[in-house]
């Protein structure tokens, strides 16, 4: 029997959710309300969407799936008391963040640090962290993090977080929670940690609430070179908040074709698998990449020989993504105050980026071994 479901409007509908669906209720993930639910069997839902008691009511809600990592956004206590299944997407878009990093790094002339073997903090070692802190590694940095839920390599975990603050690029990658010894909501407060140097790269791609808006001030203040693709009050931003960055984008970081993707067949899998009512092949979500149209459009890096191996993979980088086009469409709203309905526009209407990863990159048969294996490293494929 399929399904009766009701989805944000964000969501990527694919051939495998539409194959389990008897109908099929796509909204702003804002506007969802209990009468929307009153006849569905399922309610998939992103970050934005709070599921407790409240929403789902007396509906006769039987599975909820969140196609985001993150979670704190569900009540699962709730669901779970009135034996409704649960699932989320952990990982799907950890590959399109670490992209939008590396991207971030290049755009902020960074690459040539970390093939030198500098170092990047990383604040969380769950899928994107842990991701990030592996590329870094396979392009010839450092690594240090800082996670005290996560069982962190000896050779990267960092002694505090302290240390982690100190480093001459710092990336956000924790979830957003307020479980005790270490809470992560408001984790960079005031006052700053001592040591933090000058020039500093500091980049939130996780969630807004780690950061207060005290903090990003603080930070701007001091001269820290800032990029934000979430924010302390969003879906709201301040024009102080966006006048204190020097890239700034509308929680997007994780947005790319693929991620979402395979968060949708991530749930379709989960719900299919949990189901009596249906019994159906699981999804193979391994092969999600394969079904971007885009994976085998090579990008051209021909006619770039005669370049330094820092500026080749920055302009690699850059051509695959730059978040300065992102940026430059939020900053168009500088001169006034960023409402809810501004923000979840630019997401809603957002062109869906193509990964780096398992796309050709075409060079030229002289090409240093070196940027070979740089290519590989970032899941590309070396065309000569």
């Amino acid at each position: 029997m399929p399904y009766r479901i009701v989805a944000d409007e964000n969501i990527q509908i694919t051939p495998e959710l539409l194959s389990i669906s008897e109908s099929l209720l796509t909204l702003p993930g804002r506007d969802i309300v209990p009468s929307h639910l009153v006849d569905a069997d399922v309610l998939l839902v992103r970050s934005v969407t709070e599921v407790n008691e409240q929403l789902i009511g007396t509906s006769g809600v039987s599975f909820v799936g969140t196609a985001t990592a993150g979670v704190e956004h569900i009540d699962a206590e709730y669901l779970a008391g009135r034996s409704i299944k649960f699932a989320s997407a952990p990982g799907a878009n950890a590959n399109a963040v670490v992209e939008y990093v590396l991207s971030v790094l290049a755009a902020r002339g960074r690459i040539a640090e970390i093939l030198d073997g500098g170092a990047i903090g990383i604040l969380g070692y769950g899928n994107v962290g842990s991701q990030l802190a592996r590329v870094i590694l396979a392009l010839g940095g450092q690594a240090v993090v800082w996670d005290p839920w996560q069982k962190v390599p000896a050779a990267l975990k960092s002694p505090s977080l302290e240390y982690v603050l100190q480093q001459p690029i710092v990336s956000l990658h924790a979830s957003l929670h307020d479980q005790s010894p270490w809470p992560s909501r408001a984790i960079i407060n005031t006052p700053l940690p001592a040591g933090m140097p000058a020039g500093q790269l500091f980049i939130n791609a996780a969630r807004g609430e780690l950061l207060t808006d005290a903090a990003l001030q603080a930070l701007c203040a001091r001269g820290t070179d800032i990029v934000l693709d979430v924010w302390p009050d969003e879906p709201a931003i301040s024009p102080r908040q966006l006048a204190a960055v020097s890239l700034g984008t509308p929680h997007i970081a994780g947005y790319t074709l693929s991620a979402k993707i395979l968060a949708t067949n991530m749930l379709v899998e989960a719900l299919i698998g949990s189901s009596v009512r249906a019994a159906r092949k699981k999804v193979a979500v391994q092969e999600v990449v394969a079904t971007d149209p885009s994976a085998t459009v090579a990008i051209d890096m021909m006619g770039h020989q005669g370049t330094s191996v820092a500026a080749w993979l920055a302009c690699l980088l850059l051509k695959s993504y730059d978040p300065e086009f992102d940026s430059c469409e939020l900053a168009k709203l500088r001169d006034s105050n960023v409402r809810p309905s501004d923000f979840d526009a630019l997401r809603r209407h957002y062109h869906l980026r193509r990964e780096l990863r398992g796309r050709s990159v075409l060079m030229p048969a002289s090409s240093d071994v070196l940027l070979s294996r740089l290519v590989s490293a970032l899941g590309a494929l070396p065309e000569h």
